[in-house]
């Protein structure tokens, strides 16, 4: 069977007061779903501590079925809870040593937030797919092995959001998109 290598380039935009700062281009996520489907992901373990009154990491990459556990590092008790439709779910309140997990079966990107400390907000990709890459300093992306045919090129940027495009490969052409910065960078705090 005959793979193709998609190559291109994720711009991050200013917009207003939001600039791109250094190394915010390699914390883009580029991953490329084919519609007729093609190789799930092995799911993983993954943690997102809750301390410091704030998630680390706020976000997080993880094939579709992984499992993310909570433990509460913080001397307070927390409620990590998601609204996000068709994937919300509610952990309950618990104290510090104790963790709550949670499996992430649905592909897309799932908000998190913390019902006690509302400026608490992380975000968790979820992959449908083993094509995925992220950008180096400049924007680039190389995707090898993928499937001729139809699917759908995704990007995301933790300050931009997800977008995505339809493709039909081979295409003979790069990518070159633009996301355009909505967030501030996430402050850390001691």
């Amino acid at each position: 069977m005959h793979t193709i290598r998609l190559t291109g380039r994720i711009q991050l935009s200013e917009n207003g007061d939001l600039r791109p700062q250094p190394g915010d281009h390699r914390q883009t996520v580029v991953y490329y779903v084919p519609e007729q489907g093609g190789m799930r992901p092995k799911p993983g373990r993954y943690s997102i501590y809750t301390q410091g009154k704030a998630f680390d990491p706020p976000y997080l990459v993880v094939p579709v079925g992984s499992t993310i556990s909570f433990p509460n590092n913080d001397p307070i008790r927390h409620n990590v809870y998601s609204p996000t439709p068709g994937a919300a779910f509610d952990l309950g309140f618990y104290g510090e040593g104790d963790s709550r997990e949670r499996v992430f079966d649905r592909p897309g990107l799932v908000l998190l937030n913390c019902n006690v400390h509302r400026a608490m907000q992380a975000e968790v990709l979820v992959l449908p797919t083993v094509h995925h890459a992220r950008t180096d300093d400049e924007g680039h992306f190389h995707l090898e092995g993928l499937p001729a045919g139809r699917g759908t090129l995704h990007y995301w940027h933790p300050r931009a959001g997800l977008q995505s495009l339809p493709l039909s490969l081979p295409s003979g052409q790069p990518v070159e998109r633009r996301l355009v910065l909505t967030r501030a960078r996430a402050v850390r705090t001691p």
